[in-house]
């Protein structure tokens, strides 16, 4: 079955390509799947055995977090149960894949591998293995850039954010930067999509004002996850998926007695409606804001706090003057206007502290627009018009009207760019330029 599924692509890029490397789903190797079947019960109960913090190696390769994210999408399921049988599956599955990506990289050795994702069992599976064989592996999964060199140490296709600060505080002309991004960040404030939001179908404030609860003066809003998506996208998470976030979140603030509403994630799947309706059962006395609330108006109402994973929202809070509280190595980490937990037990002291500001909010406006600055707006050869680029060429595949020709014109103006062929120059010559900015930047 899987060779007549994978026929279309193979016919689709025959031109391009020498052979198959290997298939994730086959029957080749029968007396290696069953062994397989065998050792995946073995390491099942062993998952079984430990406590949310999830750990399973595979001939070195970490697989646990691949295997939550690939059972959250695929179950599908909002929550992680490691007593499910289908967790079974997808150890057997990653025992497979990892043998196979050992066989292959081992073997084989190419020059790149070249990758959407890093999450999920069969993203996650070869990007390790490969690593692990000292492959060059380039991921473009991440819209605010193009393309991204991939280490052992750093194996997540989202971008590096830990020289955020220390890299605008380099720069020249600070001020004329920060009023850059000013005006960039109102704009979105007023229902643009920008490249930061792009995978967003319609902006988050691109609607009328939305009648609000009373009660919202001094409150804390925690903002939902889609609770479908891969959570593992950065590193040290406290939590191993968002149900399991958002209940330790309700349950702490419920029993500090601290005023909380919820706000859906406004693109979240249909799934995740669903899984609000489980927790509404669970939770009767929540309080609920629309998924069409803003966060301007969320900050003119006067709440206190902000509660998020690792959401866009820390920085936009900042700026209106609202500090946040994030539990993962989330983009802001370096700033101080989103406190950080690196444990269940600092979160729920986090939560029960809401109200420290830990900066002045005038600080916390210039924090947010200096991380605003580098996300989105900081340029190197060229390298923001590529990603522009790139973003629309996404757009083009994903969002609104899907066309021949609008993708097509969309390939060509990203790979006509400048930047593009030093892009692909650099990747012939095996460069990384990671370089922090300086001030002739």
């Amino acid at each position: 079955m899987t060779w007549l599924w994978s026929g279309p692509w193979i016919r689709a890029y025959g031109a391009f390509i020498d052979s198959v490397a290997y298939r994730c789903s086959t029957w080749s190797h029968p007396y290696s799947n069953l062994a397989d079947w065998i050792n995946a019960g073995r390491l099942w109960r062993q998952l079984q055995q430990q406590e949310h913090n999830y750990f399973l190696q595979i001939d070195g390769i970490q697989v646990a977090d691949l295997i939550i994210d690939s059972y959250l999408r695929f179950k599908p399921s909002p929550e992680f149960d490691v007593s499910d049988r289908f967790v079974r599956r997808l150890v057997w599955q990653a025992l497979r894949d990892v043998r196979q990506a050992q066989a292959y990289f081992g073997r084989t050795r190419p020059r790149w591998y070249l990758t959407s994702y890093t999450t999920y069992l069969e993203h996650g599976i070869p990007v390790r293995v490969a690593l692990q064989k000292g492959v060059a592996v380039w991921s473009f999964g991440n819209l605010n850039g193009f393309g991204k060199r991939l280490t052992q140490k750093d194996s997540y296709h989202t971008q590096d954010f830990s020289g955020y600060r220390s890299g605008f505080e380099a720069l020249d002309r600070q001020a004329e930067r920060l009023q850059q991004a000013r005006e960039q960040l109102e704009s979105r404030l007023s229902g643009t999509v920008d490249a930061a939001t792009s995978y967003m179908r319609q902006s988050a404030y691109g609607q009328a004002s939305t009648k609000l609860p009373t009660g919202l003066n001094g409150a804390v809003v925690v903002f939902l996850h889609d609770f479908y998506d891969s959570p593992h996208i950065y590193p040290e998470l406290v939590f191993h998926d968002f149900w399991h976030w958002i209940c330790f979140t309700i349950e702490a603030l419920q029993s500090a007695a601290v005023n909380f509403f919820l706000k859906p994630h406004p693109n979240q799947i249909a799934l995740s409606d669903e899984a609000m309706v489980g927790l509404r059962a669970k939770y009767p006395a929540l309080q609920w804001l629309p998924a069409s609330t803003s966060n301007v108006q969320l900050a003119q109402a006067g709440i206190a706090c902000g509660i998020t994973v690792y959401g866009t929202v820390a920085h936009e809070l900042a700026y209106l003057g609202v500090p946040s509280i994030g539990s993962a190595r989330h983009p802001h980490y370096t700033f101080d206007f989103c406190r950080t937990a690196r444990t269940s037990e600092e979160y729920g002291h986090m939560l029960k502290t809401y109200d420290v500001l830990p900066v002045p909010k005038e600080e916390m406006q210039r924090q947010a627009l200096a991380f605003y600055y580098m996300h989105n707006l900081y340029d190197k050869d060229g390298e923001r018009e590529l990603q522009k680029a790139f973003v629309s060429f996404w757009r083009a595949c994903n969002i609104g009207e899907i066309t021949e020709d609008g993708i097509k014109a969309a390939f060509i103006n990203l790979v006509s760019l400048p930047a593009f062929s030093r892009f692909v120059m650099a990747m012939e010559n095996g460069q990384e330029d990671n370089a922090p900015p300086t001030n002739e930047n």
